[in-house]
């Protein structure tokens, strides 16, 4: 009996050390050390932008007067422009067209729109770009069409313009 129990200890070892001789461990043999390196995307060109206010304006009514120009010009791309989001909030739907508050009182208010040779981008419909993929875009600052009382004040046009891909 105790031969046979000999032997399955035997059988059991060889068994383990069968199915453990097959299988090499690799471990390091050396501390690890890490490469990296940045990859970088490069902006396509620059963007810049110019708001000219008209001069002499006053207060009073006022339709579809001109109050500024802007020019934005883009190096490497097309040029495309939006209203800067927090100096003036859309009219309606259409982000062309937005009230601006006086900076002596932000009970004043100037409800404005802007033209230009541009098309609403459908990915982003704050952002106007210009069409035929042009690099330089002269832009119109109105007030709005509809005829409106304006109170003797400050009111800061403020635009973003950026180089168009989509």
């Amino acid at each position: 009996m105790e031969i046979i129990k000999n032997i399955k200890r035997v059988s059991v070892i060889a068994l383990l050390v069968a199915g453990t001789a097959g299988v090499a461990h690799a471990a390091p043999v050396s501390s690890v050390v890490t490469g990296t390196g940045d990859v970088v995307f490069r902006e396509t060109g620059t963007a810049t932008i110019i708001v000219t206010p008209e001069a002499n304006l006053t207060a009073g009514l006022h339709n579809s007067t001109l109050v500024a120009r802007a020019t934005a010009t883009a190096t490497g791309g097309q040029i495309a422009y939006r209203w800067t989001p927090a100096a003036s909030v859309v009219i309606g739907t259409d982000n062309t067209q937005r009230t601006i508050s006086g900076k002596a009182s932000a009970a004043n208010k100037l409800n404005v729109v802007s033209t230009a040779a541009a098309t609403v981008s459908p990915s982003y419909p704050e952002w106007y770009a210009a069409n035929s993929n042009a690099s330089t875009l002269d832009i119109t600052i109105r007030t709005t069409p509809v005829q409106q009382a304006v109170a003797a004040d400050t009111y800061v046009v403020s635009l973003d313009a950026a180089v168009w891909a989509e």
